[in-house]
């Protein structure tokens, strides 16, 4: 297994105070605006339809606005820190594959969405009946973009930043693997036990793919797709930000999310672990 991708740490300069550095630039950034949000939610509400169709777009430009700033600072600090190239972060390349991002988009998307209308038909026919083509489209062009942008500083900094980071100290792959995953799941163990369990499994594939493929763009796009479908079609962001932490665990949802990472890293490893 080449290992090329998570050597890239050993590059320019490497103290322990530049990733706590980089890391709280972050999220300072996402601290402050949510802070400068809360004073004037109530008239960024008024800019919205007063529906779920408004929600969206509110929701999705919220994001949007946050992680945009939020990359933009972890990449303006960390690159300075470092002193090293940040696309060595994102790949061996010098050039961004959108390629790459869409094949993983597609892969993972479509694999989610069969999945998930299986074995949760009941919101997909809810959706089918309330479908609006032109609220749709812009509420999946509006996401795109930002979902993307959030997705992309998720996979930039866990699977890339981190990722490289661990390989300063942990020289074993299948260790760098297990650790990074379990930071993953512990940043979503707030809604419970099989959020946590799922978002492991979630960042135990996902790595695994990173250093099948020394890049981190296939999983941007799959990371997009997945939080994409989610929030569009099958899921309420209503009740996904309500929901409480419970220790339950729907095992035939667990083992439906396992068996299509697993799917997802057998066709990464067959078709698309030699990159161009």
């Amino acid at each position: 297994m080449e290992s090329n991708f998570i050597e890239n740490a050993s590059l320019g300069k490497n103290k322990w105070w530049h990733y706590v550095l980089s890391l709280l630039s972050a999220v300072a950034v996402i601290a402050l605006v949510n802070v400068l949000i809360g004073l004037v939610l109530p008239n960024i509400k008024q800019l919205f339809p007063d529906n779920d169709f408004g929600k969206g777009l509110f929701t999705f430009s919220l994001v949007l606005l946050i992680f945009g700033l939020a990359l933009f600072a972890f990449l303006f600090v960390a690159s300075r820190l470092h002193q090293r190239p940040i696309m060595s972060v994102i790949s061996n390349r010098r050039i961004f594959s959108w390629k790459q991002y869409f094949i993983g988009f597609m892969a993972w998307g479509s694999l989610l969405f069969i999945g998930s209308a299986i074995f949760d038909y009941q919101k997909l026919e809810r959706f089918i009946a309330n479908f609006n083509l032109y609220q749709f489209t812009i509420l999946f062009l509006l996401g795109f973009v930002a979902i993307g942008v959030q997705s992309f500083f998720e996979e930039l900094v866990i699977r890339g930043y981190f990722l490289q980071g661990l390989h300063l100290q942990i020289k074993k792959e299948t260790l760098i693997v297990i650790v990074n995953a379990l930071i993953f799941g512990v940043l979503h163990f707030g809604y419970g036990l099989e959020s946590f369990l799922s978002s492991w499994a979630f960042g135990v594939a996902f790595a695994i793919i990173v250093i099948l493929q020394n890049r981190i763009e296939f999983v941007s796009g799959a990371h997009n797709a997945n939080n994409l479908l989610l929030s569009l079609v099958f899921l309420d962001l209503d009740e996904a930000t309500s929901e409480k932490f419970t220790w339950a665990i729907n095992w035939v949802d667990f083992s439906i999310h396992i068996i299509t990472l697993l799917i997802l890293v057998g066709l990464v490893y067959k078709f698309f672990r030699k990159t161009e």
